[in-house]
């Protein structure tokens, strides 16, 4: 079961976006893996690794966050990654 789930709207071509996730999880030393529609992605910070889902449908990127560190709100994860996408 998702720890912490959220969606993040976007124009233009699905792997424009998964591009720019995978562009970001990787700066940031962590893993990626999947296609233009579903993948898996792994990334450590200084409090534990985040671990997660993410799906691609009708010009939205979904995440599921599958594991996190138990300390770091899912909220903040998600405002991370909305950033990334946003300006990646």
């Amino acid at each position: 079961m998702a720890k912490h789930s959220f969606s993040v709207p976007f124009s233009g071509p699905s792997q424009d976006i998964v591009a720019k996730a995978k562009a970001a999880i990787e700066k940031a030393g962590g893993q990626f893996n999947g296609n233009d529609g579903s993948g898996d992605f792994s990334v450590p910070t200084p409090a534990g690794t985040v671990k997660g889902k993410y799906a691609v449908a009708a010009q939205s990127f979904s995440v599921d966050i599958t594991d996190k560190p138990f300390i770091v709100p899912g909220s903040t994860i998600e405002s991370q990654v909305r950033k990334f996408l946003e300006k990646a």
